[in-house]
């Protein structure tokens, strides 16, 4: 059994399909993550109408923060310190440098995301971590939450940095493998650091690589690399990293 980590499943078209079809490549569960209140509320639609092999990130995207009014932010807050308990982790959540470029708005994402890290502590729900050109600042940060709370933070394409990587391996902290592992030498070299006990599968859909659309059924795609690195096989991949993301929903 293939879990898809990290999707944007309602930004797809026709989920039901997608699920479908993603089950056709041994993909029997995906994690549906949030950016905003509309996305949230369609994720909880998605797990009420879609059963068990929809799972749900409940959050607010560092990229969104920064182009809203406080006023908008905080009723955003107010709807997911109300709905948090419902879902399976915190996420998509992070901070994002490429738009956040002033300290104000940099200080404004980190704001957000300690009070996001308070719910997800207050609820014991996971996070799931967005980290674009800031992955040491958000490695750190989920380092803390793990430290001080107990739970997991999982750190959503970050294969740039063995030297992250091992940090991370040591200090407990879960790193999710998507598409980018198929072609891109680096990202198969910073997968081969990756802790077995650590792994977990993404495809961040419907993002697309490598000219084709994102799409959950290339987590079967992202496993056979995974095989191929690790000497082993694609089904020995499907069950460690089926483990790994149990463990990481409950680490006791």
């Amino acid at each position: 059994m293939l879990i898809d980590t990290h999707c944007h499943l309602d930004q797809l078209q026709d989920p039901p399909t997608v699920l479908r079809q993603a089950g056709e490549k041994s993909v029997a569960r995906i994690v549906a993550v949030s950016e905003n209140p509309a996305s949230m509320g369609a994720v909880l639609d998605l797990k009420k109408t879609c059963g068990d092999q929809v799972l749900t990130g409940l959050g607010l995207h560092p990229a969104w923060l920064v182009q809203q009014t406080r006023a908008h932010i905080l009723e955003a807050l107010e709807f997911l310190c109300a709905h948090l308990a419902l879902a399976d982790e915190l996420g998509e959540v992070g901070l994002d440098h490429k738009w956040a470029q002033t300290p104000a708005q940099q200080a404004l994402q980190e704001e957000i995301l300690d009070r996001q890290f308070a719910l997800a502590a207050a609820n014991g729900k996971p996070v799931n971590l967005h980290s674009r050109r800031c992955q040491r600042q958000v490695m750190e940060k989920a380092i803390q939450f793990h430290r001080q709370t107990g739970l997991n933070a999982q750190l959503h394409w970050f294969t740039q940095s063995r030297k992250l990587v091992r940090i991370c391996n040591q200090e407990g902290i879960y790193i999710s493998v998507g598409p980018t592992v198929i072609n891109d030498l680096q990202a198969q070299d910073v997968a081969r650091e990756i802790a077995a006990e650590l792994l977990l599968l993404e495809s961040d859909a419907p993002v697309p690589l490598d000219g084709q659309s994102g799409h959950p059924g290339r987590i079967l795609e992202v496993a056979h690399k995974l095989a191929e690195i690790k000497a082993c096989s694609w089904q020995e991949i499907a069950s460690l990293t089926s483990a790994n993301f149990s463990h990481y929903l409950s680490p006791s």
